[in-house]
């Protein structure tokens, strides 16, 4: 073709591809997974891609439950709010009424069950007791929804409701009371007992509840009464002896103050266990105390999770400016 013969529609249109931008990747994005493309290797760029693929799904999902324990929390933690301020807004003569009722249920327990613990126990329809006990669903139904009271824990950040039974629905959401133990209205002479998940989606509730020790306090706030315990024994067991070993503690103390025990399954994951929390009413006052034991662990947590992300945001701004940097470097270097 001379150099005066006008270029045809295909060679105009072949000149205008081969001029138009082409897709470019950073040089910094997966240089390996591009040699192994480039000198035709792509099994090895496929396994290298699939492998980067997986930490992207990992962290994903790390996100998502994290995500999930923290949306959990909130709800559970505004339900305990309602029941505080539920009990709260209620006048003094109805407030005197529901927990003089609270204690005329606790003082007719043993006549109910003989002194038995029987959560979960059905009868023979295979019907929950808890749930077919109107005279306990009624009492102390703080919030008008089964919720009878708040547990606060400040060491190991749990804000959560308490409600009636340990049934899944219940547990689900919360703690539960477990039926055939007294009301947690601070009685002398009661032993009450909570219950709630650990290591579940429910949020983190009981999942740290092993971190507790003797000494440490936490708090019941019940028709507007915040009533402050004080650990003084936790013991891990089979879930078989249960009742024999929540019936020990109750008859141990006799009738002095009042036991609350919290329960949840150990070891988190595995659920081989019980571990029982234990601890007697003290002085009110000292709920003070209680809220004084911030939570280091989650204090700490929060540090680290801060430095790291603050780090990440340095590592990727200096990245950046290196990388916008380089043509200018390769445009000095060329010139005369």
């Amino acid at each position: 073709m001379s150099a005066n013969t006008p270029p045809t529609a295909d060679s105009q249109r072949a000149t205008q591809h081969a001029e138009s931008p082409q897709p470019h990747w950073p040089d910094w994005l997966a240089p390996q997974i591009r040699k192994d493309i480039t000198r035709g290797d792509k099994l090895t760029a496929a396994i290298a891609t699939l492998g980067w693929l997986c930490y992207v799904v990992l962290v994903a999902l790390l996100v998502w439950v994290m995500a999930t324990l923290i949306h959990n929390n909130s709800i559970e933690q505004q339900a305990a709010q309602q029941i505080s301020a539920a009990g709260e807004s209620w006048p003094p003569k109805r407030k005197s009424a529901e927990l003089q009722k609270a204690y005329q249920y606790n003082d007719n327990l043993k006549k109910y069950f003989n002194g038995r613990i029987l959560a979960d126990t059905a009868d023979e329809n295979g019907d929950a007791l808890e749930r077919r006990d109107s005279e306990y669903q009624n009492t102390l139904n703080v919030d008008g929804k089964g919720g009878m009271a708040r547990l606060l824990i400040p060491k190991i950040s749990v804000d959560v409701p308490v409600s009636h039974t340990t049934q899944s629905s219940v547990l689900s959401s919360g703690a539960g009371h477990v039926y055939g133990t007294a009301l947690p209205v601070g009685q002398n002479g009661t032993q009450s007992v909570i219950a709630a998940h650990s290591g579940g989606f429910q949020g983190l509730l009981f999942t740290r509840l092993g971190e507790l020790k003797d000494g440490d306090t936490f708090i019941i706030d019940v028709a507007g009464e915040r009533q402050a315990y004080r650990v003084f024994n936790t013991r891990t067991i089979d879930p078989n002896d249960m009742e024999s070993a929540l019936t020990q503690i109750r008859d141990a103390h006799g009738n002095g103050s009042a036991i609350v025990t919290l329960v949840t399954c150990t070891p988190v994951g595995v659920n081989t266990h019980r571990l029982l929390v234990s601890a007697d009413r003290v002085p009110d006052a000292q709920a003070a105390f209680a809220y004084s034991q911030y939570d280091a662990k989650l204090h700490a947590l929060w540090i680290a999770l801060s430095a790291f992300a603050l780090t990440l945001a340095v590592l990727f701004a200096a990245l950046a400016l290196w990388h916008k940097s380089r043509p200018l470097m390769r445009v000095k270097h060329r010139a005369p």
